[in-house]
């Protein structure tokens, strides 16, 4: 634990459990909260602000940001992000499409919504380096456990909420859909670990922290983590309240160069689509 500590600072105030036997109950508790979060939560648009700090350089950029549920073969559901530049109208698609036939998950038991692979953390001439990561509560979705090891660490106080803090590992050769890092014209796959405080009396994650598991041959990267904070949200025309990502700090070093990326998002809104038929 004192080691978890100097990598985690997060878990300075943390109670620690003093064994496991909550843990089947608990993940089963947060994995019915994740249902329950998946199937009420609409097609929605957001603002994101985004700045992005690499030697001594910053780069602030606004999107228009949408996330939308969709069916990827006959049994599963995918997170897919787009976003368009405000400034300049330019569109940024990283949905599966782009994906080649070899890269798709295999079929998946009714009402899979597998995990969106973050797209890719090293810089670009355009959009936000660091994607993918608002969807990482999917990690405690109930088809997706049997990729994961967890660990019950007990609780803490946590952003004003009581929590319950569970500690996760993705199993390498279990995971259909790794995080990806592209450096030096090749794809790199990355395999996560990290740890969520989840409210004690809702059981909705409040706060996830990411870190990489195991760094493949060849990729120089030192660090990848993901701080993603959660906060109830009111939607125009949604019947009772949201619980969605408010931010994303993330922060790599890949061969030697720190990026940290702060991604804030705010005026949330149901996303609508209109079309006409127009006959000549």
């Amino acid at each position: 634990m004192a080691e978890l500590r100097l990598t985690v600072p997060e878990l300075e105030h943390l109670k620690v459990a003093e064994n496991q036997t909550q843990l089947a109950a608990l993940l089963d508790k947060i994995g019915a909260k994740t249902v329950e979060i998946a199937g009420k939560t609409p097609d929605l648009i957001s603002h994101e602000a985004v700045v992005s700090e690499q030697r001594d350089q910053t780069t602030r950029q606004n999107f228009s940001f949408l996330i939308l549920q969709h069916a990827m073969g006959p049994n599963s559901r995918v997170l897919d992000e787009f976003r368009v530049d405000v400034a300049t109208g330019e569109k940024l698609q990283t949905d599966f499409s782009e994906r080649t036939p070899e890269a798709e998950a295999p079929p998946a038991p009714p009402s899979l919504l597998d995990l969106k692979s973050p797209l890719p953390i090293v810089p670009q001439s355009t959009g936000p380096t660091s994607r993918g990561f608002v969807s990482e509560w999917l990690y405690f979705y109930p088809a997706n456990r049997r990729q994961l090891e967890f660990r019950y660490l007990g609780q803490e106080k946590m952003d004003g909420h009581q929590t319950l803090v569970v500690a996760f590992a993705q199993k390498p050769g279990l995971v259909q859909l790794p995080t990806v890092i592209d450096y030096n014209h090749k794809t790199y796959p990355v395999f996560m670990q990290g740890v969520a405080w989840v409210d004690a009396y809702d059981l909705r994650i409040v706060r996830l922290r990411s870190d990489v598991l195991s760094v493949p041959p060849g990729l120089p990267l030192r660090q990848l983590t993901a701080d993603i904070r959660f906060a109830q949200t009111s939607i125009a025309d949604v019947a009772s309240p949201l619980w969605l990502p408010i931010q994303v700090v993330v922060t790599a070093n890949l061969d030697g160069s720190t990026l940290r990326e702060r991604h804030r998002y705010s005026h949330y809104r149901l996303f609508r689509t209109r079309s006409r038929m127009v006959l000549k």
